[in-house]
């Protein structure tokens, strides 16, 4: 349960956690679109136009953009605010710094803190740390 990114930004490789959800979604991309095409044989996930070959940058920023419009969402942005809100989503469920990081593929744990957003209905949920002590077998 793990995609295999490869020459990700900064031409890096990195793994990432696939999620039974979107496994189910490949499939049946996989299912209706690949095993039509030419090159369906071809190791990359998303075809390019040419037979054989990735989807370049500029095809994957188009099939961006036209979800994006097709969604409704106002905020603009570019393809790599995908990346941006992947690394959100994991600090706010809980993951550890050092994890963002190499998920990331950053260098400097100084370039994850970036995403180290903090808004005010998180700091309402804050609870003192006085509270997680268990007091119960002191006597009153």
């Amino acid at each position: 349960m793990q995609l295999r990114v490869r020459n990700g930004k900064g031409a890096k490789g990195r793994v990432l956690p696939l999620s039974q959800r979107l496994l189910k979604e490949l499939v049946d991309y996989w299912r209706a679109q690949r095993q039509a095409k030419a090159g369906h044989d071809s190791p990359w996930l998303f075809l390019g136009e040419r037979a054989g070959e990735p989807v370049s940058l500029s095809g994957a920023q188009k099939i961006y953009n036209c979800a994006v419009e097709k969604s409704g969402v106002r905020r603009k942005g570019g393809i790599h605010v995908l990346r941006h809100s992947f690394a959100t989503h994991l600090i706010e469920s809980g993951v550890e710094l050092p994890a963002v990081q190499l998920l990331m593929g950053h260098a400097s744990l100084k370039t994850t803190a970036i995403y180290l957003h903090v808004t005010q209905c998180r700091l309402a949920e804050v609870r003192s740390p006085l509270d997680l002590i268990d007091t119960s077998h002191l006597e009153r």
